[in-house]
């Protein structure tokens, strides 16, 4: 009898079943780990992955030429990309966080119009000739307009306002390495990290534009250097004498002459009765009009000056040797030579054998006697401040004056005879001998830019009378003086002009002196 086989149980199968999918997995996963096991850590590669985006980002900026590199040199110094971690999505998969840092360019070019302005104001204040920065028809040429723009950039972009953002790149394991994502995943980071938006040419372009538009047009001014030891040289031929008061009338009528008077009331008239056989000197230029003329003055020689000028640092003083105490006296005429003086006046002889006021002398006090006469301060801008004896009690009080001030000088003579308007003549004084007959000398203001000297002389046969200072004090008076202030008389009382002497002087001849004042052009030599 045939035997019969025996069918596999129920369980059999389920557990062969069990047991093969359970080898089948751990096959797979041995597999899978071995392909885990050879993929490299994306922290391997990253930073070079980094770097080589930071360079690729870096190329896309235009380098762009003059104000165009400026933006671009800019944009490519601050850029500054820094990978901030990397995670691991999965064996085949990563991400790089990034950290991109570049010119926030709305906060940085904020200011460039308040800038641009600015540097051109230092360039006109800068230029030596008006051709240097003005066109035939009074704009400013292109050139001056983009140096400085140029500069007003590069003075903004020094110190640049950053903005920070935060990028990822999506990488993938492929052909043995990691690599960004796709093609289009490395353009749009490319694109991202690219800065600026705007093509730097084209950026320039639309802020210049923009700064011009709105630029103002400043006035040429003209400064004489105040440790400069002269002034510039004038022109000869701007220096003119004439008996015809309609030749200076003319020269008072142009342009040039104009813009120096400005508003200004002119004491200078066709109808003035001068000394018979005198003349009308005269110098005109952009910066600077003088007039002298010699009338009778308290039957004496009145010797007048008007004159205007550009700028207050054309209101000068000389001491001799250029530092306080020298004894290298020198006459009027020489000093007048030595400094390029247009006009200059024997001033306050501060080295004679007295000590009073306080004597300044650029900036500094070198000698402080407050009670013993009234002292004239002149600032930077050429005003005339008053300090009457015993306004300061200290040294210091004293300096902090002058500092406030902006005082380039003092003189040390007085008294002083009109301030605000108001006739100061003191009946007594220590120095000058105000009550005798004396040659004298008087530094008068108008106004801003405007002022009058004047020198009290006789001259036999005709005009032998000399004056008290209250005749001085009297001819500033009538002609409308708001401020003046007593030099030293006698034979410092002296006036020259275009380096002559023009007044006759007490006893014949100049005497050599410590110092004067002067007037002189601010028009560079060039």
């Amino acid at each position: 009898m045939a035997k019969t086989k025996k069918k596999p149980s129920a369980v059999k199968i389920a557990v062969e079943i069990v047991i093969f999918i359970a080898l089948f997995a751990l096959a797979a996963g041995l597999m899978l780990f071995r392909a885990g096991s050879n993929t490299p850590d994306p922290a391997e590669s990253a930073q070079e992955m980094t770097d080589a985006l930071a360079q690729a980002a870096k190329s896309r900026i235009p380098a762009g030429t003059g104000s165009a590199k400026l933006i671009s040199d800019a944009a490519e110094q601050a850029f500054e990309l820094k990978l901030s971690g990397v995670e691991k999505l999965s064996a085949r998969k990563a991400q790089l966080n990034l950290e991109l840092r570049v010119v926030d360019w709305d906060a940085t070019l904020a200011p460039l119009e308040e800038s641009f302005d600015a540097a051109l104001h230092e360039r006109v204040d800068a230029a030596k000739s008006a051709e240097e920065v003005f066109d035939d028809d009074g704009s400013y040429n292109e050139a001056t307009l983009t140096a400085a723009f140029e500069q007003s950039l590069s003075a903004c972009l020094a110190e640049p306002e950053y903005t920070t953002a935060r990028r990822t790149a999506v990488l993938k394991y492929n052909k043995d390495a990691w690599q960004l994502q796709d093609e289009v995943n490395e353009q749009a980071v490319l694109a991202a990290l690219a800065v600026p938006e705007n093509n730097p040419q084209e950026e320039a372009e639309a802020l210049f534009a923009a700064c011009k538009d709105g630029a103002t047009l400043y006035t040429l001014r003209f400064r004489i250097d105040e440790n400069a030891l002269s002034a510039p040289a004038p022109d000869p031929e701007k220096f003119g004498s004439t008996n015809d008061p309609a030749v200076v009338q003319a020269l008072l009528d142009t342009a040039e002459a104009k813009k120096l008077i400005g508003d200004e009331a002119l004491v200078w008239n066709a109808d003035i009765e001068r000394i018979p056989g005198t003349e009308i000197h005269y110098y005109l230029d952009e910066t600077i009009l003088a007039i002298v003329w010699q009338e009778v003055a308290n039957r004496g020689v009145g010797t007048f000056s008007e004159v205007f000028i550009a700028d207050g640092s054309q209101l000068r003083r000389k001491i001799d040797g250029d530092a306080f105490g020298s004894m290298d006296f020198r006459t009027t005429s020489q000093f007048a030579q030595d400094t390029n003086a247009v006009l200059a006046l024997g001033g306050d002889f501060y080295n004679h054998d007295r000590a009073c006021g306080i004597v300044v002398y650029q900036r500094q006090i070198y000698r402080f006697e407050p009670d013993t006469c009234d002292t004239c301060f002149i600032t930077a801008d050429g005003d005339m401040l008053f300090a009457y004896r015993g306004t300061f009690t200290t040294q210091e009080e004293a300096q902090a004056y002058v500092d406030e001030n902006d005082v380039l000088f003092s003189l040390c003579f007085g008294p002083v005879l009109i301030d605000g308007g108001q006739d100061m003549t003191p009946e007594t004084y220590q120095w000058g001998e105000i009550k005798d007959d004396y040659a004298r000398s008087v530094l008068g203001m108008f106004g801003k830019g405007h002022y009058m000297t004047l020198n009290m002389n006789c001259q036999l046969p005709n005009y032998y009378y000399l004056s008290t200072l209250r005749a001085a004090a009297d001819e500033m008076i009538k002609r409308g003086c708001q401020k003046a202030y007593t030099l030293d008389g006698g034979q410092t009382a002296t006036t020259v002009f275009n380096y002559q002497l023009i007044n006759p002087v007490q006893f014949g001849w100049e005497k050599t002196i410590s110092d004067i004042i002067y007037f002189g052009t601010a028009l560079p030599e060039s």
